[in-house]
């Protein structure tokens, strides 16, 4: 396994934004995981772990200790009766067109999320009613402190919206999900339906990290946005979407402090004319 220096992290995050890391690896297994969280600890380095960098923004400067990737994590997916097991670095899609495909329900609703299965457990992801909590039964996952795998069950979890308690200070190794028997043909259509209805209200033909802000008590984020005349406002190479205002989108050389300006922006804007406090969804890494 390569250590990687001085690695643009701007190839993993979908946002294609971020300066370099001192460190970047990405392990294949948990024996790898096991053995960079051991390097990083015994040389005082600080260290983050990833999914596919779907909500996260990189700093200009990049990170000055040690990035694990985990996008090459333990690819497989293997039924077992109504469940399949996954491990953390599938991408979430790929865990929807397996159960799918296999004529298993429960997962269709979120076809089209951007992510992987650990990315999807650690915000509790959730699409059209659905959340990773609802089909979650179990997780491997691994102690940053300790170095020991531990398996949590959905309730000591503790996932709520966009939110999992129970893995601060761990990573995910590998999950299982319940569903329930269906119709593989009816599946699919319902699964390409969902993404239909995600094109045609998502910029999706930009880079972005997604959904900005958590929804709020008195609307979406999207619509308090838009309506305080912010669509299509502007900074750097970064642009609040036209299509959906909950979306920042990189038109192709924005900086993370464009993105970041926008941000304060939409948070200054929404505070000002609704007394509505912004939560942001995304990740930051390094300084900002």
């Amino acid at each position: 396994m390569k250590i990687l220096e001085g690695e643009p992290l701007a190839k993993y995050c979908s946002y294609r934004i971020g300066g370099k890391a001192a460190y970047l690896a990405l392990p294949k297994d948990t024996e790898e995981l096991v053995a960079l969280l051991t390097w990083a600890k015994a040389r005082g380095l600080d260290f983050e772990v990833i999914g596919f960098g779907a909500n996260i923004l990189f700093s200009d400067s990049g990170y000055p200790g040690l990035i694990i990737s985990l996008r090459d994590f333990e690819m497989f997916c293997v039924r077992k009766d109504d469940s399949v097991i996954a491990g953390a670095g599938v991408a979430l899609s790929e865990l929807v067109n397996f159960a799918c495909g296999e004529g298993l329900s429960g997962a269709e609703n979120l076809a089209g999320i951007p992510g992987s299965v650990g990315g999807a457990l650690r915000m509790n992801a959730g699409a059209f009613g659905v959340e990773i909590k609802d089909i979650l039964i179990r997780a491997n996952t691994l102690s940053y402190k300790s170095v020991k795998e531990k398996v949590l069950s959905v309730d000591e979890l503790v996932l709520s919206y966009r939110s999992s308690k129970g893995l601060n200070g761990r990573a995910v190794l590998a999950a299982e999900f319940a569903f329930k028997q269906g119709d593989k043909s009816e599946l699919v259509l319902k699964q390409e339906e969902i993404k239909r209805l995600r094109a045609e209200r998502h910029p999706l033909e930009h880079l972005s990290c997604g959904s900005v802000f958590k929804r709020t008590e008195l609307a979406p984020a999207g619509k308090l946005i838009e309506e305080c005349g912010l669509k299509g406002e502007r900074a750097g190479g970064a642009e609040i979407s036209q299509k959906h205002a909950n979306f920042i989108i990189n038109r192709g050389n924005a900086k993370a402090k464009d993105v970041r300006e926008l941000i304060r922006l939409a948070r200054s804007e929404v505070l000002k004319r609704f007394g509505v406090v912004l939560e942001e969804e995304v990740r930051y890494l390094g300084e900002f």
